[in-house]
Formats: C-alpha cells, sequence, structure tokens
C-alpha cells in the first residue's frame, strides 16, 4: 500500500476522532443553544429538553426527556417525550433536496379542563404561537417524514374519576415540504390508528397539509368502531349531558383547512347507552353555548353566509338505549324518558339549504307507554320547515309522578296516559292539533297518601272526582282535544327551538293546567 493511502486514512481515523470529541462536548452547549431558540420563537408554552445526543456523523440529533409546557397552567406537562429524534434523509440528497426525518417515541399528551379552557379562549393564533419557528430552531431542514410510535393521550376532567385514554397511537406523515401551499392541497399522505379505552378502535387514512397557515389542514377517511361512549363523557358534560354506558361506531370523511370544514359522516351507530340531557337553574354554560349559537345563527343568516363548519349526518342510528330529560329547575325534579330507543336520522345537515331530513323514533315512554314519532325537516329557506307527528299510547300514569307533582301539584295511584300530535311549521305558521287521552284514572289513594298534609289530600280528591264526570263511561277513559295553530314566535329561532318549544306548550300548557281549570271551576 502506497503511502498516500495511508496518510488518507490517517486523515480519515483523525478526522472521525475530532468530530467524535466535538460530539461529544457539544451535546450540552447544543441543547442549551436549541432549548433556549425554540423558547424564545414560542408563545404561551414553554419547552424543556432534558438531554441531547449530536451525532456529527450522519448529522443527526436526539432528544430526551422533552416536556412542553403551558405557561398558564404547567402541570402536568402538555407533552412528555420520552425520546425525539431528527435525520437526513441521505436518499433525497441525491435528487437535490434536503429534507428530514421526525421520529417521536412514547411520547404522552395531557390535557385537563383547565388547559383546554385556556387554550380555547387564548387569542393568540396558531400562527402566532410559533410552533414551526421553534422546530426549525431545533433542526433546521425540511421535514419530509413524521413519525409518532406508540403515543398515549389523556384527557384529565375536573373530576380525578373522570378521563379519557386514547393509547397505542401510531402516526405516520409522508413528503412533508416547506413550501408554500395552494389552497385545499394537501400534499402530505397521513395515517393514525390507536386504540380507545382498552376497546375502541379509530382510525384516519387520508392527506394533510401541515405547514398551512394559520393552521394545518387535512381530508381524510375516518372510522371508529366500538368506542365506547362513556369516552365523551368529560366533554358532554359541560353542555349538560351525562353518558352512562355503550359504545358507538362511524366512519365518514372529514376536510379541515384555514378555506374548508366540513364533516360528512356517512354512518353513526349507538348501541346500549343511557343518555339523558340535565337541565337546571345552574346551566349557564349551557344558556351561554346557546346564546352564542344563537348570535352565530343571526350573523350568518344576515350576511347569507353558510355555517363555519358544514356538518352532514348521511344516517344515524341509536339502538337499545335510554334517553331521557332531566329537570332539576323544578319542585320536586323528574326525569322523562324513552327506553328500548329505535331511532333513525338521515340526511340531517345544519347548512339550511340542504335537502329534507327524516327522523324516526319507536320506544316505550317511560318504560311501558308505546311511543312512535315521525318528522321531515325540509330546508329552511324561509325559517323552520317541517311536520311532526307523535303517537304515545297507554303509558302508566304513576311513571309520570314527578311531573305531575312538579307542574300539576298532584300524583295518582294508577291510570293510563294516551298522547296524540301532529304538528307543521311552514312559512312561519303553525297549523295541528294535540289530543291528551287518560283512561281509568286514580289521583287519590290513602295508603299511597297517608302522610299527605290534609289540603294536599282535598286537592287531590278534588282532581279525581272530577275526572270522573268527564269519562267518556263506554270506554271509561277522559279525552280533550286541541287545536294548535298561529305564527313562529321568533322566526329567526332554530327548527330545533321551535319543536322543543311546540311540545312543550302542548304538554304542560294544553294538558296539566287542564287539571287546576277543573279544580278551581274556571272553564
Amino acid at each position: 500500500m502506497s503511502k498516500k493511502w495511508y496518510w488518507l486514512i490517517g486523515f480519515i481515523t483523525v478526522f472521525v476522532f475530532i468530530l467524535l470529541i466535538i460530539g461529544f462536548f457539544i451535546d450540552e452547549p447544543l441543547r442549551r443553544y436549541m432549548e433556549r431558540e425554540a423558547n424564545r420563537n414560542l408563545k404561551g408554552y414553554t419547552v424543556r429538553i432534558g438531554a441531547l445526543d449530536f451525532h456529527p456523523i450522519g448529522l443527526s440529533l436526539d432528544l430526551m426527556d422533552v416536556k412542553i409546557l403551558q405557561e398558564a397552567h404547567p402541570t402536568p406537562p402538555m407533552a412528555s417525550i420520552q425520546k425525539a429524534s431528527a435525520s437526513l434523509q441521505w436518499r433525497e440528497i441525491l435528487t437535490g433536496d434536503i429534507v428530514s426525518n421526525w421520529r417521536i417515541e412514547h411520547p404522552i399528551f395531557h390535557l385537563n379542563f383547565r388547559q383546554a379552557k385556556k387554550e380555547a379562549k387564548d387569542p393568540t393564533s396558531v400562527e402566532e404561537r410559533g410552533w414551526q419557528e421553534a422546530i426549525y430552531a431545533i433542526y433546521p431542514v425540511t421535514i419530509n417524514h413524521f413519525e409518532i410510535i406508540d403515543g398515549e393521550i389523556t384527557y384529565l376532567d375536573n373530576s380525578p374519576l373522570r378521563q379519557v385514554r386514547i393509547h397505542d397511537l401510531q402516526f405516520q406523515a409522508e413528503n412533508i415540504r416547506n413550501v408554500k401551499s395552494e389552497k385545499n392541497i394537501y400534499p402530505s399522505p397521513v395515517r393514525l390508528k390507536a386504540t380507545v379505552l382498552n376497546t375502541g378502535k379509530v382510525k384516519i387514512d387520508g392527506h394533510a397539509d401541515f405547514l398551512s397557515e394559520p393552521h394545518l389542514g387535512v381530508k381524510g377517511d375516518l372510522v371508529l368502531e366500538q368506542v365506547n361512549l362513556e369516552v365523551f363523557e368529560p366533554f358532554l358534560r359541560h353542555y349538560n349531558i351525562a353518558v352512562r354506558g355503550g359504545t358507538g361506531s362511524l366512519d365518514g370523511a372529514v376536510e379541515f383547512s384555514p378555506h374548508t370544514k366540513v364533516v360528512e359522516l356517512d354512518q353513526i351507530s349507538l348501541r346500549n347507552s343511557r343518555i339523558d340531557y340535565i337541565y337546571s337553574p345552574q346551566s349557564t354554560g349551557t344558556q351561554k353555548v346557546e346564546a352564542e349559537t344563537a348570535q352565530t345563527a343571526k350573523e350568518a343568516s344576515e350576511t347569507e353566509q353558510p355555517p363555519p363548519v358544514l356538518f352532514k349526518i348521511n344516517h344515524l342510528e341509536i339502538n337499545d338505549s335510554d334517553v331521557g330529560f332531566v329537570n332539576k329547575s323544578t319542585d320536586p325534579d323528574y326525569r322523562l324518558y324513552v327506553t328500548e330507543t329505535q331511532f333513525r336520522l338521515t340526511e340531517f345537515s345544519n347548512h339550511k339549504t340542504r335537502g329534507t331530513s327524516e327522523a324516526d323514533l319507536k320506544g316505550k315512554w317511560m318504560g311501558s307507554g308505546n311511543l312512535g314519532v315521525s318528522a321531515q325537516f325540509r330546508p329552511e329557506k324561509q325559517g323552520p320547515d317541517f311536520d311532526l307527528a307523535i303517537i304515545m299510547e297507554k303509558a302508566q300514569l304513576r311513571s309520570m309522578n314527578d311531573l305531575l307533582r312538579a307542574y300539576g301539584n298532584f300524583d295518582v295511584k294508577e291510570g293510563l296516559f294516551s298522547f296524540y300530535m301532529e304538528v307543521g311549521v311552514k312559512q312561519d305558521e303553525i297549523s295541528g292539533y294535540v289530543k291528551p287521552l287518560f283512561k281509568d284514572l286514580k289521583v287519590y289513594d290513602k295508603r299511597q297518601d297517608k302522610d299527605k298534609k290534609l289540603f294536599r289530600k282535598l286537592y287531590e280528591g278534588l282532581v279525581g272526582g272530577i275526572s270522573k264526570l268527564l269519562e267518556n263511561r263506554p270506554r271509561d277513559e277522559v279525552a280533550t282535544q286541541a287545536d294548535i295553530s298561529g305564527k313562529v314566535e321568533d322566526p329567526e329561532s332554530s327548527t330545533w327551538e321551535v319543536v322543543v318549544r311546540l311540545i312543550r306548550n302542548a304538554f304542560f300548557q294544553a294538558i296539566l293546567p287542564g287539571f287546576e281549570r277543573e279544580v278551581s271551576g274556571d272553564r
């Protein structure tokens, strides 16, 4: 071997040795520099890097024990990353592109209610928070491949017993470029799969634009399989919705970008759950949401603009579930519910110009009466436009005693209740009828009411006596019918608001007060 080869080998050896020495001594100064630069770009957050290992040969970088903290609520850290690695894609260098790989191993993301509330109220836009600048301060090379291995996400509610845990999270994104993105162009294939509360599965397969401004854009297919519905309970309870048990599945498509926000779900299926809407005088959060929703709808109507998020459900079904309404604003409070629920909703959209939506419901009212509901909701071009029919037959009145006490100041020993209603709304005009029917009504019972005060017993005795006077003797029934007609009180009300108001008025104002009128003799 000639001397020049010895010299070359010796030079390479010395060069590699120098690089190793540099790599050994540069790690800590480089860690401090990168941490400082990343935090200089961030607003509202702080990054902590536990250790850094720079590899001069290959120009790769490993970060260990990385923590991301929200400055307003630093405990727990919003992210704890066991290891994050960045390296060059040498194959792409041959084509003239200098790009990098990022690999995040075993990250744990935490978010609690206080942190989520702060995020929602933070006026600083995503663009102004400096995340992209912080990433480039750490490894200033265009990202081309990004993956998360075995990640975990935990949402902690105010109660330590309420949390949502997503684990076995695997995420991969390819072809990420640091270029200006065109509108609704998604250059990066993305894939995500994870386990939710041990049994549920979530999958996303689509494309994304991670560098669009002011926030990333994504478009793809979404699949949830057998997810425990209680996973959503910590979020729903802030809207006064309680969920117990049950599973849910869905599949559909989502597009979320600075320019387009569309959620189109082909199929949603909920099964074996108990779902309650809880109303109380303290429901300020719900009232605020309703007010904000009404204001948003009004503004959208005035500007003739579609809603910020176009939401559509092609087919929704709820099977074998218990769905109820709990009112805690009365004395006593009460719960109205439907068991053995079989519910179908098709072609539902929050866009007022979309096509006709149909809904059907079958079940047991208060666990006893046969209930059937059918509705058609047409496009709201000139306000709410729908037809609604309700048939409820032979419900046990005793199951409704809390309701009767709250609004009629009496209860019953036995009796059957049937309720028929047909109503339509078109061009702000309401037309229809409501017909309640009572059978075998017995209001007063000494054994049931022996501990009640004398005046209450007298009142209930009068109610029972008057029902006897009104009976249809051959069928032993008490029946009345009231027509419904008039104008929609608030033409800007949503269809849902009008439906709820009509049912409430028909039930509470046309039925229960009738007993009090009969008792007082005001007929």
